[in-house]
């Protein structure tokens, strides 16, 4: 009789834990500690300034201040390149664990890469950090070769770019997620705030103020596709074109947006030079010496824009602004952009800005943080959208709000189904002027583009 052998194999399970390696009580440098890190430790750096540049060498750990929440902490956790070549640096395929958080990143100063930032090929997640006084290819950050960084809540500052960037400069194919983050008074040949060539990043929740350029004061787009949601472009300069935004041979998607106080030669708002840019829900007041120029076929509609503007549902009409003169672009009572917009223009929450797990909404929250879909119940100016409709501008004027709006809830009852499928299927075809529901991509044609849209969205 043959035995049976059972083989029995132990495997060994890791009981490492992540360390926390404090900078300077155990390590004398950042770099120090990164090189003593192992994946998953923490690198935490206690108030001070430190006079180096860091290298994150490939490895999935978080280097980060005492307490990045604390705004006092950061502003005191500094890393001061010194003027010698670029602070902080991830050229070696970083990953979203990679991550640095409430820091700030000033003396950077680097002729062929970031002054405060280089990613290449690398996309680390970089929160609550502020970057103050840098100059490069790219002042502030610079993202290249497929390098897409989830940037959040950070602030760029007072950066100079050599070329393009002032702020941030992408290029090369790279996507970075930018989210509530602050562009003021940087400068730039081209993009004073930021500048994205052949790239397509996702710009949401961010302010774009005082930036200078020659070229693209806010922002610059040459051969680029962004998408910019909830973005404020006050007061930024060119001595050319596109005070607050210049595309050359970019298709950017811009949507509830503001833009006021721009100036250049050409556009003080907006110059489109070959360029097609879909604007949805903005609000383009008192730039100078025009709002839009174009050569090229930008799309815009639902939008207050001054002078006037072809496209369904564009008013101009004053905003009413709440205190322009003291930098306050919300929207007083009473304003013509109010529930004035087109729900569909908003794309869907893709990186869940409420934290609620739930990426099929329409983008919840305005420019403030505050609810996004709210109705006038005095005063209601209709634009499209159901059961609300969301403002112009990048302030919703608060009432009682709607927690989520679904792309393809046509009937408004919170759920994508059949009824929302048969209106669509009654309106098949092009568009009567005016509100069109079942025209989820605002092309003015319901067709298999829309009913794909609504099949993604199937549900609740």
């Amino acid at each position: 009789m043959k035995k049976l052998i059972c083989a029995v194999t132990v495997l060994a399970v890791s009981t490492a834990q992540a360390v926390i390696i404090n900078v300077p009580a155990q390590q004398p440098t950042i770099q120090a500690g990164i090189i003593a890190a192992n994946p998953g430790d923490e690198v935490v750096v206690a108030p001070g300034t430190y006079f180096e540049a860091i290298n994150f060498v490939g490895k999935a750990i978080t280097v980060r201040s005492t307490d990045p929440t604390d705004p006092a902490v950061v502003a005191a956790t500094i890393i001061n390149g010194g003027g010698s070549g670029t602070v902080v640096t991830c050229t070696s395929g970083e990953g979203s664990d990679t991550a640095l958080s409430g820091l700030v990143i000033t003396g950077g100063n680097a002729v062929d890469g970031g002054g405060g930032m280089l990613n290449a090929g690398s996309s680390p997640t970089v929160t609550n950090c502020s970057f103050i006084g840098n100059t490069g290819a790219g002042g502030g950050m610079y993202n290249t070769d497929n390098s897409s960084p989830t940037v959040t809540n950070c602030t760029f500052s007072g950066n100079t770019a050599t070329g393009f960037g002032g702020g941030m400069l992408s290029e090369g194919s790279s996507s970075p997620t930018v989210i509530n983050c602050t562009f003021s008074g940087n400068t730039a040949p081209g993009g004073g705030g930021m500048a994205n060539t052949n790239s397509s990043p996702t710009v949401t929740n961010c302010a774009f103020t005082g930036n200078t350029a020659g070229n693209g004061g806010g922002m610059a787009n040459d051969g680029a596709s962004p998408t910019v949601t909830n973005c404020s472009f006050i007061e930024n300069t060119a001595s050319s074109n596109g005070g607050g935004m210049a595309n050359l041979s970019s298709n950017p998607t811009v949507t509830n947006c503001t833009f006021s106080g721009n100036s250049a030669v050409r556009g003080g708002g907006m110059a489109n030079l070959s360029s097609n840019p879909t604007v949805t829900n903005c609000i383009l007041w008192g730039d100078s010496p025009e709002e839009i120029v174009a050569s090229g076929t930008p799309i815009v509609t639902y939008s207050d824009v001054q002078g006037g503007w072809p496209g369904t549902g564009n008013i101009d009409a004053d905003p009413l602004f709440v205190d322009p003169d003291n930098g306050d672009f919300r929207l007083s009572p009473g304003s013509p952009c109010i529930d004035a917009g087109n729900n569909w223009g908003l794309p869907q929450d893709t990186t869940d800005l409420d934290g609620d797990g739930d990426t099929r909404e329409l983008t919840p929250w305005d420019l403030d943080g505050n609810p996004r879909f709210n109705a006038d119940p005095a005063d209601f100016d209709p634009g499209c959208g159901v059961p609300v409709v969301v403002d112009m501008g990048a302030y919703e004027f608060q009432f009682d709000p709607v927690d989520e709006v679904f792309l393809g809830d046509l009937d408004g009852d919170g759920i994508v189904g059949i009824v929302d499928f048969l209106a669509l299927l009654a309106n098949w075809g092009p568009c009567e002027p005016g509100c069109c529901l079942a025209d989820l991509d605002i092309d003015g044609d319901v067709g298999i583009t829309d009913f794909l849209l609504l099949l993604a969205s199937w549900g609740r």
